[in-house]
């Protein structure tokens, strides 16, 4: 499929921002010697699925690298699915899964420049996580320029895509970690070469966590050098959103998936109080089958009432109000 002009306008601002960071010295030269600087090669996956984290979960930072799986990566690549630590907005350390692709070939002094990308809507389902395309080049648009540029191209699923739980549709903190975390993770892969210097770059829901990525990671993230933030099509007003999609048969997927997603983050946000019993019960096909596929219920038996109207559904964590580092 080809590119749009505003995709490839994005693209452009996303590559600009790191053209101008510092340029490692010589693409040809190897990196520091110095062996306690260099990362740790991936840790070892036991015999068994790579989105089901071991239990308990070990204890790590956010970011910290789980474990890896080496698969299929374009000419001249190489490719990861990874598992890694994150971090629940109840404070509960999770696991995460996405995909890390690196230009081979020795790696620069200082290291290379990550773009971190955050996919848009696809559902709820597991098998909606994006690392679980055919392709490393289907989950990740854009990952040959990137490639051809000497960039590590990293793509978080989101918390619960992939892993056990459910995803937290649309709650921004949630996504913008998982954003952070996997160019975090990367840095536990010595063949990857990734440097601490990120571009943030998303699409319609990705466009929505990679305002919130670039608005916390400060906070969150202060080590990483975020040069600029990407965001297309995000959203912008999620409660008016909701309000609007409840009345289009076409959209009301989206209010299902709002309510429970909102649910797994914040406990005190109930389903019940805009969701119909019918809708509640029809719920499981959204978990359970992609966006394009799903069965929509009809309004009249989904919406109980806006989500505008109910306090707990219109927290301040739920909507990006301040403009993040690199946008304008």
């Amino acid at each position: 499929m080809g590119k749009t002009p505003a995709m490839t306008r994005r693209m452009i601002l996303v590559f600009a921002a790191l053209a101008l960071v510092p340029a490692a010295c010589d693409s040809g030269n190897s990196a520091t010697s110095d062996t306690d600087d260099a990362a740790p090669s991936a840790p070892a996956m036991p015999e068994s699925d790579v989105y089901l984290p071991p239990e308990p979960l070990p204890e790590g930072a956010p970011g910290e690298l789980i474990w890896a799986e080496e698969v299929d990566a374009p000419a001249d690549a190489k490719a990861w699915k990874v598992l890694y630590h994150s971090e629940s907005l109840e404070g509960d350390d999770i696991a995460v899964s996405g995909l890390v692709v690196a230009p081979d070939g020795p790696v620069p002094d200082g290291g290379r420049p990550v773009v971190t990308w955050a996919h848009g809507t696809r559902g709820l389902a597991d098998a909606c996580a994006p690392s679980k395309e055919p392709t490393v080049e289907d989950a990740i648009p854009g990952l040959e320029q990137m490639l051809d540029a000497g960039y590590v191209a990293v793509a978080t699923d989101y918390e619960g895509l992939g892993t056990p739980g459910v995803h937290p549709f649309l709650v921004g903190e949630s996504e913008g970690r998982g954003v952070l975390d996997v160019a975090r993770a990367a840095t536990g892969l010595e063949d990857a070469g990734a440097s601490d210097r990120v571009a943030i770059w998303g699409m319609s829901q990705g466009g929505h966590a990679a305002l919130f990525a670039g608005q916390i990671a400060p906070d969150y993230a202060p080590e990483l050098d975020v040069v600029g933030v990407a965001a297309g099509a995000p959203v912008g007003n999620l409660p008016l959103l909701l309000d609007v999609a409840s009345g289009v048969p076409e959209f009301v997927g989206f209010v299902v998936m709002g309510g429970m997603g909102f649910a797994a983050a914040y406990p005190e946000a109930d389903p019940a109080e805009i969701l119909t019993p019918t809708a509640q019960e029809e719920a499981v096909v959204v978990e359970e089958q992609w966006r394009r596929t799903f069965s929509r219920p009809s309004p009249s038996r989904s919406a109980r009432s806006s989500p505008r109207t109910r306090s707990r559904w219109t927290r301040g964590p739920s909507c990006s109000t301040s403009t993040p580092p690199g946008v304008s």
